[in-house]
C-alpha cells in the first residue's frame, strides 16, 4: 500500500498513485514545482478529489500542480482571497 504524507500537514493519505504513474510534468504528491504555494499545508479533497493548498488566512486554494487545464472553471471557482495568485 503507497502512503503519502500531504506536505506541512500530519495527514497521511493511503493508496496513493506510484511515482511512474504521474502525470504531467508535475504531481501533487511525487513532483512538485516551486510555486509560491509551497509553504501552505496541503489538503486532500475528497469530495472533489483534488489537491488544494490552505493558506495562512484558511481558505483552500486548488494546488498549482494539479493536473487540471488552467482554464478549468475549479481554478475560478474556489472561495479565493488572492491568496494563490502570484
Amino acid at each position: 500500500m503507497n502512503k503519502y504524507t500531504l506536505e506541512n500537514s500530519d495527514v497521511v493519505l493511503t493508496n496513493v498513485h506510484s511515482p511512474r504513474s504521474c502525470l504531467g510534468e508535475y504531481c501533487t504528491v511525487h513532483k512538485k514545482s516551486d510555486h509560491h504555494m509551497r509553504s501552505f499545508r496541503q489538503h486532500w479533497r475528497d469530495d472533489w478529489g483534488f489537491m488544494e493548498r490552505i493558506c495562512p488566512h484558511g481558505v483552500g486554494h486548488p494546488d498549482p500542480d494539479e493536473i487540471w487545464p488552467k482554464d478549468s472553471i475549479l481554478w475560478s471557482s474556489h472561495g479565493c482571497d488572492g491568496c494563490c495568485h502570484e
